[in-house]
């Protein structure tokens, strides 16, 4: 008993071994691994939420430079400036957008690019899991983009798609971006269903490819861009529908505020998503910092040593050793002062 209380004090445990309480002994481990697991999934989040602030930081900059650029289309549409005046105006526009456009395509995070559906791990068991999805606002993009709404295998030809536009859908003569791995490679739109306007804004659309696409499609998650567009006149124009590549400041600034209110939009309802999920990473870690010490708590109550029991089971069996040896003595003493009698 009195290592038993030593052995407890010195490790501040009252399960040292599984032999100490087998049934308690499990119970701490499960909960240990949990509670490891819970403090790992608050870093994961905090390191999720570094990676949506870096996305803000791409998406705020966007924005403060089509700021700018719609500056120079209102100054380019009044006629107070010469064609001239117009055309360095073009310029300065012309190179904010190609800045646009590096940031897009060269802002990562730990070396990987951001603009993809992102999973994080946000508990301590499988499948606790959020997806995000970082839309690429490239000035490439037209007015007219959506996602997949249902799987298709490589080789399919036709993609039902959700949009969203403030123009029309899609139309024949688009040539798109089919998701994220293999941005390079463009499809050109050789059909298009009907579209149905949801209650959201959005609309709904089934869109014929002229040839099938080179990779599985997921539901959800592959973003569908309109990069650029074909007609008899112009051939192929890099460049969708309203694409800020097709600003034209000197004959047409009223357009460009339109295809520049419609990024901003886009850049908006993006940021504004952004947003929520950030709010919702913050209560997510402060939920999983509330379990983590909660369970501790409970673990504690389970394998913790009881301070103040294990010091009075140690004195106990202190007292219980010097009382034991002090009445061995006396009993010595009492056979030597009978061998004294006989001597």
């Amino acid at each position: 008993e009195l290592q038993t209380a030593m052995e407890r004090l010195s490790s501040g445990k009252k399960i040292n071994s599984a032999s100490d309480d087998a049934a308690g002994f499990a119970i701490s481990e499960r909960m240990t691994a949990q509670i490891k697991g819970l403090n790992m999934a608050v870093k994961n989040v905090n390191d999720a939420q570094s990676l949506l602030d870096t996305i803000e930081t791409r998406y705020a900059d966007q924005s403060e430079l089509l700021q700018r650029v719609r500056e120079l289309s209102v100054q380019a549409a009044s006629d107070t400036n010469s064609q001239t005046d117009k055309a360095y105006l073009q310029v300065e526009a012309d190179a904010l957008v190609a800045e646009v456009q590096r940031i897009s395509t060269q802002t990562t995070f730990n070396g990987e690019a951001i603009s993809r559906t992102s999973t994080f791990q946000i508990g301590s068991e499988a499948a606790q899991t959020i997806d995000v999805t970082n839309v690429n606002h490239s000035s490439f993009s037209g007015s007219v983009y959506g996602v997949a709404t249902q799987s298709s295998a490589a080789g399919a030809t036709i993609l039902d798609v959700t949009g969203r536009s403030s123009e029309r859908p899609f139309a024949v003569g688009d040539m798109i971006i089919v998701g994220l791995e293999n941005p390079e490679t463009l499809y050109y739109i050789s059909g298009v269903g009907s579209a149905s306007t949801n209650a959201d804004g959005t609309f709904s659309q089934s869109i014929t490819l002229s040839s099938g696409v080179a990779t599985n499609i997921d539901a959800d998650s592959t973003i569908i861009g309109a990069v650029g567009q074909y007609d008899p006149v112009n051939g192929f124009v890099l460049g969708g529908r309203g694409s800020l590549l097709r600003m034209d400041l000197v004959n047409d600034a009223a357009g460009a505020l339109t295809s520049i209110d419609t990024v901003l939009d886009l850049l908006a309802s993006s940021r504004a998503s952004l947003g929520a999920t950030q709010n919702r990473l913050d209560y997510t870690a402060s939920n999983l910092m509330h379990v983590s010490e909660f369970t501790t708590a409970a673990r504690s109550r389970i394998e913790d040593a009881d301070f103040a029991a294990e010091i009075a089971r140690l004195s106990k069996a202190q007292v219980l050793q010097q009382s034991g040896t002090a009445m061995l003595s006396q009993a010595n003493a009492s056979s030597q002062m009978v061998l004294s009698l006989i001597k």
